[in-house]
């Protein structure tokens, strides 16, 4: 009678056993399912485009400037002052200072004088006449704009005024350097960033160009 009431014991013991371990493999089942990817989620890539994904997890090249060439030496200090050991490229433009819209040169200052009072009649008030200039004396300007498209802009609506002597010109062209430096981090780049209020009209962005190796 021991014999027996031994044997069911382990039996039960045994049942009890195994379905523990039934329920623990059933749970770590059901949690490595949750945590696969979903395969409808995963898309497969070619090496180059895997190769565009790591690049553009790299700090990217930054571009800063407009800098003008009695500056650069002194701006090239100051970046290599927060950027050690970085090799800084220099890329020089050749770039408008802007665009100008104006009645040519007339033949004296009275003659300037009355064309004023006549656009001044058509409610063209912004404008003067140029006073000392040996070439353009006695032209009268109508606006000095940055881009292009302003100054057409500008342009056009001085003609829809009646004013047919008008004419656009692209004022002269200066070089302008800009100072590249590759693999900028982004703590560094917004340090190169602080610098632009020394150097008055730069900027700090992506490079428009690389630099030459």
């Amino acid at each position: 009678m021991r014999t027996v009431f031994l044997l069911l014991l382990f039996v039960n013991l045994a049942f009890l056993g195994w379905t523990y371990y039934a329920r623990s493999i059933g749970s770590q089942g059901e949690r490595m399912l949750a945590q696969q990817l979903d395969p409808e989620k995963v898309r497969l890539v070619s090496r180059d485009e895997a190769a565009r994904l790591a690049q553009s997890r790299l700090p990217a090249c930054a571009e800063w400037g407009p800098i003008a060439p009695a500056d650069v030496a002194r701006a090239e200090e100051a970046l290599t002052g927060i950027l050690p050991g970085a090799k800084v490229e220099q890329v020089t433009r050749s770039e408008s200072s802007g665009w100008w819209v104006y009645i040519p040169p007339l033949a004296s200052r009275q003659a300037a004088n009355q064309r004023v009072a006549e656009l001044r009649r058509a409610g063209i008030t912004d404008l003067f006449v140029v006073p000392d200039d040996a070439k353009l004396r006695n032209a009268i300007s109508l606006g000095v704009f940055r881009s292009e498209d302003a100054a057409k802009s500008h342009f056009e609506a001085v003609r829809k005024r009646g004013v047919r002597d008008v004419e656009l010109v692209e004022r002269e062209r200066n070089a302008r350097v800009y100072l590249q430096v590759k693999s900028v981090p982004p703590p560094l780049r917004k340090r190169m960033a602080e610098l632009k209020s020394a150097f008055l009209g730069s900027e700090v962005q992506d490079c428009l160009a690389e630099p030459t190796p």
